[in-house]
């Protein structure tokens, strides 16, 4: 009965201290969590401007293609006059939406590029001075962790990527045809790269304890044997983002103050949940 009780007093244990030893290495490092706190800014920016630069193509080809079929008489009588005058149904230039179609899926594997290479550059940034704030290491020690988590940032989001690349590999003749089905059919890959994510987080914070030859063997063990830990960690994160992004859809037209510490909330969600994976899973390996 004693060990059952001890037992269970051990995951809230190692959540709870682990949530301590977060909060007094920020207090203790407070000069590389602000530090972390506005490169975290800097990368929301940069999201912002790359994403709106390559929505604003995506749109364009987008409402290209609604206006000349918004053009075109698609009723009954007009598609049957059509067929009879051995005219193209969808007007003078129907290869106009094919077109548009193929830019609007060539400006998506760009802006998916761009994302990439900006996730793997502040991934490897970020949690190195992560690492580095917890674990006080040198920089010519945390210059190898850089490119230990670069290279563990390639092969996760390099995996997880080429799912969401393959899905607009696509022409605008099989997306006619095929429609919902073509997106369907990806639901497992979407599975699949959800499971990355989860191991991904775990394999960093180990970038600093673990070689080359043991890391994918130890993430798997915590990442399985010890995922209660690992879920109860990611609740308390996505909880925290949680909060800040129904407050800040909330108030975003209603108080500015708050406004504000709900954005500060959510950046502090992300800088405050590396810490706290780390202390996790330092616990746990």
């Amino acid at each position: 009965m004693m060990h059952y009780l001890n037992f269970t007093k051990m995951p809230r244990n190692i959540i709870l201290n682990s949530l301590k030893e977060s909060f007094s290495s920020i207090w203790k490092n407070k000069p590389l969590f602000t530090l972390l706190f506005i490169l975290q800014i800097v990368f929301f920016i940069s999201f912002s401007l790359i994403s709106y630069n390559s929505t604003s193509k995506i749109l364009e080809s987008a409402q290209a293609i609604t206006e000349y079929l918004s053009q075109q008489k698609l009723d009954e009588l007009s598609v049957a006059d059509s067929l009879l005058g051995q005219k193209s149904i969808l007007g003078e230039d129907p290869l106009l939406i094919s077109r548009n179609f193929s830019e609007m899926v060539k400006n998506f594997r760009a802006y998916l590029i761009y994302i990439f290479i900006l996730l793997i550059v502040s991934i490897s940034a970020f949690w190195t001075l992560t690492l580095k704030l917890v674990h006080k290491i040198n920089f010519k020690y945390a210059v190898k962790i850089f490119i230990k988590i670069f290279a563990i940032s390639i092969f996760y989001l390099g995996l997880i990527f080429l799912f969401f690349f393959s899905i607009f590999n696509i022409s605008f003749a099989e997306a006619a045809v095929e429609g919902a089905k073509i997106f369907s059919k990806y639901i497992p890959f979407l599975i699949f790269s959800i499971i990355l994510a989860y191991f991904m987080f775990i394999s960093l914070s180990l970038a600093h304890s673990a070689g080359w030859k043991n890391i994918a063997q130890k993430t798997l063990i915590i990442g399985i044997k010890k995922a209660h830990y690992i879920l109860a960690a990611y609740l308390i994160i996505i909880s925290l983002l949680a909060v800040s992004v129904i407050s800040l859809a909330y108030f975003i037209e209603k108080n500015l103050f708050v406004l504000l510490l709900s954005i500060t909330l959510m950046i502090f969600s992300f800088v405050f949940g590396r810490i706290f994976v780390v202390k996790v899973v330092e616990r746990l390996d």
